[in-house]
């Protein structure tokens, strides 16, 4: 059995992966998450937030 080649590493599945990886793999966690000051929150869930444009702290 031929198996497939795996992805590419995208940094959004690099994000996505890093968010599984914290919440213990579990995908439910990552959509629960409350971690609100984390760099990543608005990643968590492998796309990019839709209003990014103009975005400053």
């Amino acid at each position: 059995m031929k198996s497939e080649p795996p992805k590419k590493l995208t940094p959004m599945r690099a994000i996505r992966a890093k968010c599984l990886d914290c919440c213990c793999w579990q995908p439910s966690e990552v959509r629960l998450c409350t971690t609100k000051q984390c760099p990543l929150y608005s990643y968590r869930m492998g796309h990019r937030p839709k209003d990014t444009a103009g975005e400053q702290e």
